[in-house]
């Protein structure tokens, strides 16, 4: 693999929340940290940063030398390699055991063709830092539902056995009420969304071997539930898939997306579960 720089570097996770950045993100990151500690278990074991053709690549890893398994989470829009990775809601499938791994993905990518190559590459870099634990896992939230389905269709082999979206943005044409979804849409893709590349146009292409959970709200106006995770439901449903949904209430930043119990049920029913070659 070409592009990394040198081996990656692994830190507690104090020493990796105090590295170099700017004051302000600093102090922003301070208030957070410290409202979360005082409310829920702190982040346990250590972290390790690389930095793959020009991305930003991470693994928490958990304090066990057996993970169970690599759990991969694509950020949404505005996100970056460290968005909720330090949170909670991850956080408990690092203290349950998975190693945790994330990437920069070109930020605002939208599940361009740049997205797709940053995910094979933080699994090539993943698994050379971890000696081939298998991916087991794929976690997304909003956009990163179409950066993970994305990659599933066009590049990543093979296909992780579990795949949970979290108000998974699924049909990139009906984004019109993110706040600057549309522009930012055209400026990932240079113009319109290809047809392969809007998720909603390819389930009859994703991993029937892939189990599939999705967790959404009716009151979600930004990505409507029937747009996007009910359209591909139905539709992977149709094929035969193994595909359950989880319905909570709220907005699309409503807390209630991010139920730690469900995540930590799910990750569980897929510790046992070995990676599927792509037929």
């Amino acid at each position: 693999m070409t592009g990394v720089v040198g081996r990656g570097r692994a830190r507690s996770f104090l020493s990796a929340f105090l590295r170099p950045r700017p004051l302000a993100l600093v102090l922003a990151a301070a208030f957070v940290l410290a409202t979360a500690t005082a409310t829920a278990d702190a982040p346990v074991g250590s972290v390790v940063y690389g930095r793959v053709q020009g991305q930003d690549v991470r693994l928490s890893m958990p304090p066990t030398d057996s993970p169970v398994g690599i759990a991969v989470f694509f950020h949404g829009q505005n996100g970056g390699v460290d968005n909720r990775m330090d949170e909670p809601w991850l956080q408990s499938l690092v203290q349950a055991g998975w190693i945790v791994a994330a990437s920069d993905f070109h930020t605002d990518s939208w599940g361009n063709e740049a997205s797709t190559v940053d995910t094979e590459n933080l699994l090539a870099w993943a698994e050379e830092e971890t000696g081939g634990v298998p991916v087991r896992l794929y976690v997304s939230g909003s956009m990163g539902g179409a950066v993970s389905v994305n990659a599933m269709v066009h590049g990543t082999d093979p296909a992780p056995p579990c795949w949970y979206g979290v108000k998974p943005a699924l049909d990139l044409t009906r984004m019109q009420n993110v706040p600057g979804g549309v522009r930012i849409i055209r400026e990932a893709y240079g113009g319109d969304v290809p047809f392969d590349r809007n998720p909603v146009n390819v389930v009859d292409q994703l991993p029937l071997e892939t189990r599939y959970r999705m967790v959404t709200s009716p009151d979600d106006t930004w990505v409507r539930e029937s747009e996007n995770t009910g359209r591909v439901a139905a539709e992977l449903q149709q094929r035969g898939a193994d595909v359950s949904v989880l319905t909570v209430s709220g907005t699309h930043d409503d807390p209630s997306h991010f139920d730690i119990d469900d995540l930590l049920g799910f990750a569980a029913s897929c510790a046992d579960l070995e990676p599927t070659p792509n037929a």
